[in-house]
């Protein structure tokens, strides 16, 4: 594997992800059409459970096989990677028939106590089959990143979201007219459906690719099934239970938003909108451009580890460092994009409902938050999960306090405060950590300097370049649309100006080297 595999397998990742937000959001946009902002809010609620319980089953072993893989791989014994592909499929089906089972025992507990609304019992229902398959789908994407290989589930994921939206759309005529409870159990289908779609494309591409290797496998560096068995536990159990831990404050966090809210004076039906906007709306628009950062994060895993494996660590901190540069210019320039659009890119996308000010105060976590996904795929790398894990609970602290303290008093605005307070000290505790582990310095001149500069510019002459627009006289719409690409061009030109954006690196990161 070679630098150019990092970078190449980072922008297929990020095409691909910007292609499955994009079908993402067209699936959102018409589903909140279809059910409102209470049906999203209905639809946001088993959210939280569901990430649960997920992440605590995936992310563990999708890492684990990821940083495996790219190990043997860089050793050159080719034998192992299918074994310790085959070895995490073994243990992530079990475990994933295991939690279904219970799951399906203890539904109406989960429903009447945690939920507290009995409607969401058929949606919660429909996702018990999914745990199973997203949990063998996870195995199989391990192997294909830490072989460096991303082009299987950047398509798995693109078939995914396509067959979810072609599902809903299908059963628009039904969601409509058959009320909120089972509407939502039906795009929990579509959901359930696209997981399987997933998992299909994946095995094809699998066996297809395993039939050809087998051929050119030998024997050298040949690992017993108990000792692959031993690695990936011992990699996959601190990550699961560092997402675990914070996938259970945030379920904490997700259900008491509503409770708090009603605490402040809103009737159920309305704290419910209030959940749906922030949750189903606003936040997934601020978290569009975490398909790069999360593109990062997932190479960066098998890259770093791949890099420490062969004791190349200055490889490994030159990545580091260009991931942080590029994620901070990212950061920089949609934060101002939301600060001077929240109300226009609200309206554009969701007409009916009124989140642009809910856009206008979550920009000021933007940054944060895109960097906080970056470092994570670092300290993942680093194999720093415990560090994280304390890291990430003492976001979800301050987080809580904010909703139990905060949301009765200023609703809303209370908990975006706290996630903004809470992303600031999260990502300074992760950058302190990343560089005592690595002694890499704080490059401040391209990661904050030069990137901040364009910011700042772009912040006072974003809505000239609106205004610009305005003169042709297109359509509400269109002049949005057209003033947005016209500020997305612009910032990227900007940060050449001030020498953010490096030709030579520009290119590299395209895989253009010779150029």
């Amino acid at each position: 594997m070679t630098k150019k595999s990092f970078v190449g397998s980072a922008v297929i990742l990020m095409m691909a992800s910007f292609l499955v937000r994009i079908i993402g959001f067209i699936y959102r946009i018409y589903l909140s059409n279809l059910i409102g902002s209470e049906g999203m809010g209905l639809f946001q609620l088993i959210s939280p459970v569901y990430s649960l319980i997920i992440l605590t089953l995936t992310s563990g072993i999708s890492i684990a096989v990821s940083k495996m893989v790219a190990e043997q791989m860089a050793k050159g014994h080719r034998v192992n990677p299918h074994r310790i592909t085959m070895c995490a499929l073994g243990i992530t089906v079990s475990l994933g028939l295991v939690v279904s089972l219970m799951m399906f025992l203890f539904i109406d507990p989960i429903v009447n106590i945690v939920l507290k609304d009995s409607r969401t019992y058929y949606s919660m229902l429909f996702l018990i089959p999914c745990i199973p398959v997203i949990s063998a789908a996870s195995a199989l994407k391990g192997y294909f990143y830490g072989s460096q290989d991303v082009i299987p589930t950047a398509c798995s994921q693109i078939t995914e979201q396509i067959v979810r939206t072609g599902i809903v759309m299908t059963m628009a005529s039904f969601l409509v007219n058959v009320g909120l409870e089972y509407a939502c159990a039906l795009a929990t289908v579509g959901m359930a459906v696209g997981e399987i779609s997933n998992l299909f494309v994946l095995v094809i591409v699998y066996k297809f690719k395993r039939g050809r290797s087998s051929k050119s496998t030998t024997t050298k560096g040949f690992m017993r099934k108990r000792a692959i068995v031993k690695g990936i536990m011992k990699i996959s159990i601190p990550v699961s239970f560092n997402r675990f831990i914070t996938s259970t404050m945030g379920t904490v966090e997700y259900i008491l938003i509503p409770r708090m809210l009603l605490l402040g004076g809103l009737s159920y039906q309305n704290s419910i909108r209030e959940y749906g906007k922030l949750t189903g709306m606003a936040m997934p628009l601020i978290f569009f451009p975490t398909l790069v950062t999360s593109a990062l994060a997932t190479t960066l895993v098998p890259a770093i580890s791949e890099g420490i494996s062969v004791k190349d660590y200055k490889t490994v901190n030159h990545r580091i460092s260009r991931s942080v540069q590029l994620t901070s210019m990212l950061g920089f320039i949609f934060t101002v994009l939301f600060m001077n659009f929240s109300a226009r890119i609200g309206d554009l996308v969701y007409h009916k409902e009124d989140i642009g000010y809910m856009l206008y105060l979550l920009s000021f976590a933007g940054i944060f938050i895109y960097l906080q996904q970056t470092l994570l795929g670092v300290l993942n790398g680093l194999g720093k999960q415990g560090i994280s894990l304390r890291n990430s609970i003492f976001g979800y602290i301050i987080r809580i306090a904010f909703v139990i303290y905060c949301i009765p008093v200023y609703g809303i605005r209370g908990y975006i405060a706290g996630m903004i307070a809470s992303t600031i000290c999260v990502c300074c505790l992760n950058i302190a950590t990343v560089i005592k582990t690595t002694g890499m310095a704080i490059n401040f001149r391209d990661w904050v300097l030069r990137p901040g500069l364009a910011a700042a510019v772009m912040l006072f002459i974003g809505k000239y370049i609106q205004e610009f627009f305005t003169i042709f006289n297109f359509s509400y719409t269109w002049g949005t649309i057209l003033g947005i690409l016209g500020n997305i061009l612009a910032s990227f030109s900007l940060m050449f100006v001030f020498g953010a954006f490096d030709r030579r690196e520009t290119l590299r990161l395209f895989g253009f080297k010779k150029l």
